[in-house]
């Protein structure tokens, strides 16, 4: 049996073991081998029960009391639940609380000395309590005592009852005393605004008298109107608030109506454009006109939320309806203005009438402003321009009539100004461009904006063209510039740009031939040349002189004549002419060089005979008679490694100094060398065309 267990169970029947009994000495040991029990995933110590079947088996077998299996369940159920809310506790029954006498006494009610004594006589010896908390567990005894002390209980009960009521009636106390003086501000609000309205019904009656006042009491109406004024001041000044609530604009208007309709009879509106205007501006409070324009425009804040919701209806009407003040002016001042500007207004001077609408325009109802510039101003300019002729010259031009009326007419003026801009386009189809510019016409070049641009280009430019095609030319020994100067006054209608291409295809080709023949011919005097190429230089205005077309077409002239002093005596057989530009329209040919031009055809061979390989010698470039020439001055050519910052074209340096310094850049542009030359500012260099005979000059610079 111990064999076939092996060493343990021979060591174990060494120490006493007997088989199918216990561990231990007296056998209450465990008796099968010790099991393990798998705990649920995530479950710490607690959470279940630990005991295996076994262990609850040998604690039976050892006589200990264990819970049943449905115990164990519920248990560990309720260990599953543990982790659930609880539910809130219920509310347990308030403390009773107990005040001693001194509390009491401290909130103001007097305690009387029998209650501050109370003898408790439920003890084997009789004592005086005086603190109420005393009380509090006090046995009583079912003996004469217990009679006492029930007696000194509905005492204290009294008391408790007295204190609470006392309180009670100190907090009502002071709700009393708030209330009598709310009552009391609301008295005194209410007898201010009665002394407020007394004294607003005293200036009414005032005024009322004012108005009452005729005309034979010898009074002055202005003295009278200031009056007024001056009570009208008060009110607006004094008594805002009640300006809406009260309609006082209806009371003021009343009061000025009638010496308003005695002063507005003789008044003269084109000659004193500011009359009376000064009145209504400082009574504009009372008689609404800011308050009209603040409705209108959605941002009336002197009415209060409550006005709005006691008088819904007025209030939703505002918008739609004119004041008192509105009707007075549409009844005085209306017709007054209307019979003036019917009867004694020049359409052709609109000045007087342009301020008067400009001084009433904060003062004046908007219907009415519009009805006498719809009604009386809108058709007067209608007329106006449709008797205008632009062909003729008259004392004023239609912009100086119209203009003044944008700020005030607005979009009105649409159909007046495509009538103006219909007839400009109309004269300018017939228009003789030798004649100038059309009078008037450059004033409206900001309202015609585009328009005028195409009108120019369609009717102008072309006529342009004819007539320096046809009727310029340039001639050295008489020198007409009728042609050129009317081209001139037109400039200010196109862009720099499209000017000077005009300029360049039919001004200087014309330029360029007369000068190349100059300089070609027999022993030209180049003084006289240059004297020529300033006075046309002289000749283009400052504006058409800085285009860069207009630059470059001089510079290349000024290319010319270099070229022809270097070459000398050569000039006539080696100078090329200036290629006219693409833009240029090829001009035709006389009878005779088209003559010429067919016998050369004519005669050319069928064939082309081979001559023998010729040497092709390079062709020289103006760079290289530029360097030529410095080399024949002693003066330095240095290449540098920069470009020009607007081109990209490679930059030299042309000096005098030895040591490479000075002297000035240039680069070769069109066969044109530009310099950079130092300007009126300290750091004012732009580039400009130079001429053979400044180069040594400008190279001597340091």
């Amino acid at each position: 049996m111990t064999s076939s267990y092996g060493k343990g169970a021979s060591m174990f029947a060494k120490m006493g073991y007997v088989e199918g009994q216990g561990l231990g000495a007296d056998g209450r040991g465990i008796l099968n081998p010790i099991e393990q029990k798998i705990r649920a995933g995530r479950l710490g110590l607690g959470g279940m029960k630990e005991k295996t079947k076994q262990a609850v088996d040998e604690a039976r077998r050892r006589g200990e009391q264990l819970e049943s299996s449905e115990d164990e369940d519920k248990a560990d159920a309720a260990s599953r639940t543990k982790s659930r809310p609880k539910k809130e506790p219920t509310r347990r029954k308030p403390k009773v609380t107990y005040r001693t006498v001194e509390e009491i006494e401290a909130s103001g009610l007097p305690v009387p000395e029998l209650w501050k004594n109370i003898v408790d006589m439920t003890g084997p010896e009789a004592k005086v309590l005086s603190d109420m908390s005393d009380f509090k567990g006090i046995q009583v005894p079912s003996t004469d005592e217990a009679e006492n002390a029930r007696l000194a209980e509905l005492a204290r009960r009294d008391l408790e009852m007295y204190a609470d009521e006392w309180q009670s009636l100190q907090a009502r106390r002071k709700w009393i005393g708030m209330e009598e003086d709310r009552i009391t501000t609301n008295i005194d609000s209410e007898n201010q605004k009665i002394e407020r309205l007394a004294r607003i019904v005293e200036i009414v009656n005032s005024l009322h008298l004012m108005a009452q006042e005729s005309e034979s009491s010898g009074k002055d109406p202005l003295a009278r109107l200031e009056d007024v004024c001056r009570k009208l001041e008060i009110l607006q000044f004094q008594y805002p608030e009640e300006i809406e609530k009260l309609r006082l604009d209806d009371m003021a208007v009343a009061a000025l109506h009638p010496i308003l309709r005695q002063l507005i009879a003789p008044w003269d509106p084109l000659a004193d454009h500011t009359y009376l205007q000064e009145y209504f501006m400082r009574c504009q409070t009372v008689l609404r006109i800011q308050l009209r324009n603040n409705i209108t425009d959605g941002t009336d804040d002197t009415t209060s939320t409550d006005d709005i919701f006691m008088y819904p209806k007025r209030h939703s009407t505002a918008k739609n309806r004119a004041t008192l003040f509105d009707s007075m002016m549409a009844e005085i001042w209306l017709p007054q203005v209307r019979r003036a500007m019917q009867n004694e207004w020049d359409m052709h001077e609109p000045s007087s009438l342009v301020l008067l609408f400009e001084d009433w325009q904060n003062v004046l109802p908007p219907f009415i402003q519009s009805q006498l510039l719809e009604q009386i101003v809108l058709p007067r300019l209608q007329s106006a321009v449709s008797d205008w002729n632009p062909r003729k010259r008259h004392s004023s031009q239609p912009h100086q009539w119209i203009f003044p009326w944008m700020p005030l007419l607005g979009d009105h003026l649409k159909t007046v100004i495509g009538d103006v801009r219909h007839k400009f386009s109309s004269v300018m189809r017939d228009w003789d461009v030798a004649k100038g510019g059309i009078d008037g016409l450059d004033a409206w070049s900001e309202v015609f904006g585009k328009d005028l641009d195409a009108m120019v280009m369609r009717h102008i430019y072309p006529k342009l063209v004819a007539l320096l095609r046809a009727e310029f030319q340039v001639n050295p020994a008489d020198q007409n510039l009728d042609a050129l100067v009317a081209a001139f006054k037109w400039r200010g209608y196109f862009k720099s740009s499209k000017f000077s291409t005009l300029l360049e295809a039919e001004f200087f080709p014309k330029w360029w031939d007369v000068l190349f023949l100059w300089l070609t011919s027999e022993q030209p005097d180049f003084t006289e040349v240059n004297e020529w190429y300033k006075f046309w230089q002289d000749q283009f205005p400052r504006d058409v002189r800085d285009a860069p077309g207009v630059r470059s077409a001089f510079a290349k002239g000024l290319n010319l004549i270099n070229q022809a002093v270097y070459l000398g005596p050569q000039a006539a057989a080696e100078l090329k002419p200036i290629v006219e530009p693409a833009v240029k329209e090829p001009r035709k040919k006389s009878k005779s060089t088209r003559r010429d031009e067919s016998e050369q055809r004519g005669s050319k061979p069928a064939f082309k005979v081979e001559n023998a390989p010729q040497e092709v010698m390079p062709e020289s470039t103006f760079k290289d008679v530029v360097e030529d020439y410095c080399m024949q001055n002693n003066l330095l050519f240095i290449p540098l490694r920069q470009a020009q910052e607007t081109l990209g074209l490679p930059l030299y340096r042309i000096t005098a100094s030895a040591s490479g310094r000075g002297g000035f850049l240039c680069y070769f542009d069109s066969e044109i060398l530009w310099a950079k030359m130092r300007g009126a500012g300290e750091h004012q260099l732009e580039w400009e065309p130079l001429d053979f005979d400044e180069i040594e000059e400008l190279a001597q610079l340091k």
